[in-house]
């Protein structure tokens, strides 16, 4: 930003505060810190504090007007970081990592499922391939399958039985666990 573009900006502010000082101190001073960003970034947050039903009445302060912008040498040179899934051992965009994990785990226990109480063979590929409203479809087939086979013990299909219906079980955890001894 351009010490010109300070001035129309604090004059700006100005225009929405009449009791907003604009002088060669101050100027140089949010000169100094707005420099480091572009104009188009500071205008954004500037009209984002003037639609605020919070904070729209008070004065913009110069550290909020900033907060979390990325200076101008910075633009385009965010790192993007990349983790690696436990399960999949695959390099994941940390973005995207919450929505992989959750994925990666749901795929791998329908493919150990269904071999090991059914004898089926699941491509996880193929799971992990699907759009998302697609494998929850698939997903509460999986379950509905499960509550099939007669080598569940009875934790499992609890556990089951609440994913399948979340808000119909009073059961407890603890009454849960007693099943199991039993």
């Amino acid at each position: 930003m351009e010490k010109r573009e300070t001035i129309e900006f604090m004059n700006r502010i100005k225009s929405h505060y009449q009791e907003f000082i604009v002088d060669d101190f101050k100027i140089k001073e949010w000169h100094k810190e707005l420099s480091k960003f572009d104009l188009e970034d500071v205008n954004q947050k500037l009209d984002e504090h003037l639609k605020s039903s919070e904070y729209g009445e008070y004065i913009p302060k110069l550290f909020f007007l900033t907060k979390y912008l990325i200076p101008s040498k910075d633009k385009g040179k965010i790192k993007k970081y990349i983790a690696k899934c436990q399960l999949c051992n695959c390099d994941i965009p940390d973005s995207e990592y919450d929505e992989h994990y959750r994925r990666c785990s749901s795929a791998s226990t329908i493919v150990r499922d269904m071999k090991l109480y059914f004898n089926l063979t699941v491509d996880y590929q193929q799971l992990m391939l699907m759009n998302p409203i697609e494998f929850e479809k698939t997903y509460q087939r999986y379950l509905n399958k499960m509550l099939e086979s007669d080598k569940l013990d009875m934790f499992r299909r609890k556990i089951i039985m609440r994913c399948l219906y979340p808000n119909q079980s009073t059961e407890t955890l603890a009454d849960m666990l007693k099943g199991i001894s039993k």
